[in-house]
Parts: structure tokens; sequence; C-alpha cells
């Protein structure tokens, strides 16, 4: 507890060691961490908000759904989105030589970094995606209106880098049956 916070409980002061201060600092700092743990999920979902929504942008109104590999190439496409952006931080920073902060330093920096992590989820763990290979998925991704509360109604999969795709959905449905059965043999 710092000096400057006199904690008081019915009008009179309460030591800073006593256990209603402890109560007091217990509950401050857990509805800190609830905030804090809001706002993660929160930036989780706008992030993954953002990147169906670019899918969902770069599809043509002709096509029913993609081939494999034209998802990988998709996903090509989205980690190199910034390349434009990038090349135009170098070129300012190229002209004023003089300069020895360059311009627009932590933008870049964070491009970097966002692209690094992308790149390093997309050839380990599987990229996040839009089922864009089911039909019907690509139907209800062309419905969806853009906002996180409709998000659980997309079908989502997992795209890595050596060509294997495993959608969501189906490693959910597989875990619940096995569940299932392990219940049976229970009882």
């Amino acid at each position: 507890m710092s000096k400057d916070k006199k904690l008081k409980a019915n009008g009179k002061p309460i030591h800073p060691s006593s256990r209603k201060a402890k109560q007091i600092s217990k509950i401050e700092c857990h509805s800190g961490r609830v905030v804090k743990k809001r706002q993660n999920t929160k930036a989780k979902y706008n992030n993954l908000r953002d990147r169906i929504q670019w899918f969902k942008d770069q599809l043509n109104e002709n096509q029913s759904h993609l081939s494999r590999q034209e998802v990988h190439e998709l996903v090509q496409r989205y980690l190199q989105r910034f390349q434009d952006e990038i090349e135009q931080i170098d070129l300012k920073n190229q002209i004023g030589q003089r300069q020895k902060t360059p311009q627009y330093a932590s933008r870049k920096s964070l491009i970097e970094t966002t692209i690094d992590a992308e790149r390093h989820e997309y050839e380990t763990n599987g990229f996040e995606v839009p089922n864009l290979m089911q039909p019907d998925a690509v139907k209800e991704l062309r419905n969806w209106d853009g906002t996180i509360r409709f998000m659980p109604r997309l079908k989502l999969c997992l795209i890595k880098h050596n060509g294997s795709t495993s959608n969501k959905t189906e490693q959910i449905v597989d875990i619940d049956h096995e569940s299932d059965s392990m219940d049976d043999v229970d009882e």
C-alpha cells in the first residue's frame, strides 16, 4: 500500500498491516487482473477478426471455394501485406540520412515483430484462417457481417507451411466423441 492512500473503513483509518488492508489489497489486485485478462482476450479476438476480414475481402465473387494451393498462396499474400509500407518507410529514411533516429522506427519495428510472429505461427503451429476449401464455409464467410459476436459460426482451419491442414471443428468433434466413449466405459 502506498503512503498516500489512507484506507478507511466506516470512517476509521485502517492500519496498513492489518487483515482488512490485506483483504482490500487482494480485491484491488484481483480486479486489476480481471481487467487485464479481458483486454488481452479482446485484443486476441480483434486480431482474429481483422485476419478473417482480410481473407473475406480477398475472395472473388465467383469463387465457391479454393484449392489447398490457392489457400497457401493467399496466406503468403497475407504475410506480405505490409511490404509496401516497409518500403515506404525505408525510402523516407534514405532521403533524410542526416537524422540520427530514423523516422517511423517504432512503426517499422511493430510491423517486423508482427510479421515475424505470424510467419513463426505459420511455420510451426499452423495459421488460423477461415476454411476456404469447403463451399458451405465460404458461403457462411460471405454472409458474415464482420462482428466478433458471430465469429463462432465461421469454420476455421489451421494451415501449416508444410502443406497440411486441420479443421478445428473436426478436432473438437473428435475430442467430444472420445470423451463420450470414455463416459460409457466408466458406467
